[in-house]
């Protein structure tokens, strides 16, 4: 009898699912990437999500996209020493402006 474990890994990698969960791992490692490359103040940044083999960061401003498309390299070299997968790019886009639930009022 074998492990169920060495089947779902089977069955992922044949849906193709394995590449997906690896991928879903780049937003979690994002953080420690951002502080490793980019210092402290990358805190600002947010892995928000994935667009066709790309990681999606939340970034303040234009400086902070910037600094991600020029970093570029460095960070995807960051991300797959943690983990293995097939992401090509980061993509900054704007933070969401505005209250909400990460922003409180200035009442």
């Amino acid at each position: 009898m074998r492990p169920i474990g060495g089947a779902i890994d089977r069955a992922l990698r044949k849906l193709g699912l394995d590449r997906d969960v690896a991928r879903v791992s780049a937003i979690d490692a994002w953080p420690e990437v951002a502080l490793e490359v980019l210092g402290r103040d990358a805190g600002v940044t947010r892995a928000v999500g994935l667009s066709d083999r790309a990681l999606v960061v939340s970034v303040p401003d234009a400086t902070w996209s910037g600094e991600i498309r020029l970093r570029e390299a460095e960070l995807l070299q960051a991300i797959a020493r943690r983990i293995t997968t097939d992401l090509k790019h980061i993509r900054a886009v704007p933070a969401a402006s505005g209250r909400g639930p990460d922003r409180p009022s200035d009442a």
